[in-house]
């Protein structure tokens, strides 16, 4: 008969290859290439004021809501580093408090597959804050 006996040192090595699988399938699962999902050929810039910060990991999201031509406010989901990186940058959830007036240069996203009507949201490069620091942020492209 042909049994399998696996030792002490089989089962450790085994569940460590397993483990390792495990967390590159999952990290590779929860990141994403700019490139994926924004424009990166294109960069846009608009200015205003932030409604909503969520200062998460993998990335944060800043919600801003953005004057058109008509005077009507659109609401901008616009994406950031991840707190990291945004720190080392020189950004701080103090200097994103609700109603602060941002200008960013971001990559648009793509427009979905099925044509749908898509909310608005970028992949920010760079911000300006009111008192005129620029703060630029590498993206993974």
């Amino acid at each position: 008969m042909g049994v399998l006996a696996l030792t002490s040192k089989n089962s450790t090595r085994a569940a460590s290859v397993f483990g390792l699988f495990i967390l590159l399938s999952l990290s590779a699962w929860g990141h994403h290439a700019a490139a994926a999902q924004y424009d990166v050929s294109t960069t846009i810039t608009l200015k205003g004021a932030v409604t909503r910060v969520e200062w998460t990991n993998p990335h944060i999201h800043i919600y801003v809501d953005v004057k058109t031509e008509d005077g009507n406010a659109e609401t901008w989901a616009v994406e950031f580093p991840a707190p990291g990186a945004a720190i080392v940058a020189g950004l701080s959830k103090q200097l994103l408090a609700g109603g602060t007036v941002i200008t960013f240069e971001a990559y648009p996203a793509k427009p979905p597959a099925d044509h749908s009507k898509h909310q608005r949201s970028a992949c920010a490069k760079a911000i300006t804050l009111s008192n005129g620091d620029r703060l630029t942020f590498v993206v993974g492209i």
